[in-house]
């Protein structure tokens, strides 16, 4: 057994006399693979102790307790040596740094270049913090958001991502300063080190700060992971990831360690290294304060990984239901029926739509699964809005020309296109006739000034072409499902009483919901202009009143179940 002990210790030894030869350049410019050999020989006494070990316990030469482990030591010493691998991995570059390769004078205008970079880096983290510690959007409901402060936010944090992959470069660039000679060069080791530990506890600092301030609100974080203006996708999830990330806590902590060392050797201002200290001690006692990140952040990994994984799954159920109708008839609301009421119909009226016998009905729920938005003719845009001071449709035009071109094409059957929805393809525009060839039909007017519905149908032409969100989630803006369509075109005027709910952990306002808020404010925020009401039973579809219409909403969702 003192055999065995022996030869775990010389295993240990090994391991340690590897960490020297990196850490003291022992042998450069080879040093690291006399460490590599170093940690290879230390796995030889490990498993010579380990098959003798085994010999004496097969053969009996050995009194064993009775619960007793005689191959634990064998694997806490083989976990260490995987352990200081591992280390050695993170915090020693194998590729050889370009600083390596500068004079000492060429080095160190670099190092002084990069000085300034750090500080502009530093003061743009310490500005984007204070702008959203002092708007307070971050902790703000998403829904509650105006679309110019979804925009704020989204350039602001479009800023950060910018800067925090900036932080990246110059650590990257200088994580090879341990190649820079500490005994020769001790000023260039030195100051080397400090950019990219400088650089590391102010990203952190910054994203630690971001975190407190979207106070764990999933919705903010979801609109901050969404891609797009310069944003790649999942960037909020990925910074906070990495806070509590293994090879970063590793980082950070042998850092300090280090600072220690070669603090005395620095040549940079003492105003920058007081500055320093204070930022990574806040950091440290912020980081201390939300030990939560770290059962969180490994769960929010299993949750997006089993996302990732149903969503495909998700989206192809989604359409291929689209394509199924249990009942191949008619539907009761015909072209030649809608244009008795085509009159009725202005720019900005919200269509409820109902179609019976469709399984997509099945995962909506409440009895109207389907909204559009009535947008009129090009001719009626400019009718309706005729009080505005300029001609709407030229300001169409000029905003969004595929949009004009658009309203002013017809589809097959020579219907003009005036209604923008969001179904299986996407956002698109349809005829009226298309649109609402349906069962059942209601048909609301918003009670808004001209110029405030013209800018809804302005915002509604923003989602021209986006993609349908078979995610259904209103927090994001990439893509959207029937009623966020909506709700967004009028969310920009910030005047209609509607509110999204929280659904199966996403934001959303299903269709049925919204005609429930409509029927709750027919009186004030919107007035009644149409229901076609329909009786599966006898096969036909009736003119109904406003009181027929406000009740709608509560019916069953099967349409076989009514009275």
């Amino acid at each position: 057994m003192l055999k065995d002990k022996r030869l775990l210790l010389v295993s240990l030894l090994f391991a340690l006399m590897a960490g020297c030869v990196l850490g003291l350049k022992f042998g450069y410019p080879h040093q690291r693979l006399i460490a590599a050999l170093l940690w290879l020989a230390g796995w030889i006494p490990l498993v010579i102790s380990y098959r003798h070990n085994q010999q004496l316990v097969r053969t009996g030469k050995v009194i064993l307790k009775r619960k007793g482990k005689p191959w634990l030591p064998h694997v806490i010493v083989g976990s260490s040596l995987l352990l200081a691998f591992y280390v050695a991995r993170v915090l020693v570059p194998v590729e050889t740094s370009p600083l390596v390769q500068m004079s000492d004078s060429d080095l160190r205008q670099e190092i002084s270049g990069d000085i300034n970079t750090y500080l502009m880096l530093r003061e743009t983290a310490d500005d984007l913090t204070r702008q959203f510690e002092d708007n307070g959007l971050l902790g703000r409901a998403v829904e509650s958001l105006s679309e110019a402060e979804r925009l704020q936010i989204r350039r602001l944090w479009r800023d950060g991502v910018m800067a925090f992959f900036e932080a990246d470069m110059l650590k990257d660039k200088y994580r090879g300063f341990i190649q820079i000679d500490y005994k020769v060069k001790p000023a260039l080791h030195a100051d080397a080190f400090f950019i990219a530990y400088a650089s590391y506890i102010c990203q952190y600092d910054a994203c630690l700060k971001f975190c407190e301030l979207t106070g764990g609100n999933e919705f903010m974080e979801t609109l901050l992971n969404e891609p797009g203006d310069g944003i790649p996708p999942e960037s909020f999830f990925a910074m906070k990831q990495r806070l509590t990330h293994p090879e970063v806590i590793l980082r950070l902590n042998a850092g300090t360690a280090y600072y220690e060392l070669v603090k005395k050797d620095l040549t940079v201002s003492q105003e920058l290294i007081d500055d320093f200290e204070m930022r990574r001690s806040r950091f440290f006692k912020r980081l201390g304060k939300n030990p939560g990140l770290f059962i969180e952040n490994p769960l929010k990994v299993l949750e997006r990984d089993a996302f990732k994984t149903w969503l495909p799954v998700q989206k192809n159920v989604a359409v291929q239901m689209s394509y199924i109708r249990v009942a191949q008839r008619e539907y009761f609301i015909t072209p030649e029926i809608l244009e008795k009421y085509r009159s009725r119909f202005q720019p900005g009226d919200i269509l409820i739509e109902r179609r019976n016998w469709h399984m997509t009905n099945i995962g909506i729920p409440g009895f109207w699964p389907h909204t559009a938005l009535y947008v009129g003719t090009l001719a009626e845009i400019d009718k309706a809005f005729d009080q505005l001071g300029f001609q709407p449709s030229e300001k169409i035009k000029e905003l969004y020309p595929e949009v004009y071109t658009a309203l002013s094409s017809s589809d097959e059957k020579g219907h003009p296109l005036c209604v923008i929805e969001a179904i299986r393809p996407g956002v698109i525009f349809q005829s009226l006739e298309k649109s609402a060839n349906c069962d059942y039909l209601g048909v609301v007017r918003p009670e808004l000034p001209q110029l405030e519905k013209f800018n809804a149908l302005l915002a509604a032409f923003s989602n021209y072409k986006k993609p349908y969100d078979l995610n259904f989630d209103f927090t994001t803006d990439n893509e959207l499902v029937c009623s966020e369509l909506v709700y967004k075109a009028y969310q920009s005027c910030g005047r209609l009483p509607f509110n999204p709910e929280i659904i199966n952990g996403r934001l959303l306002l299903p269709p049925n919901e919204m005609a429930g808020q409509i029927a709750a404010r027919l009186r004030d925020a919107f007035s009644f202009v149409l229901f076609l009401d329909a009786s599966e039973k006898e096969g036909r579809v009736v003119e109904s009143d406003q009181r027929n219409f406000v009740e709608s909403w509560t019916r069953p969702k099967w349409d076989v179940l009514q009275k």
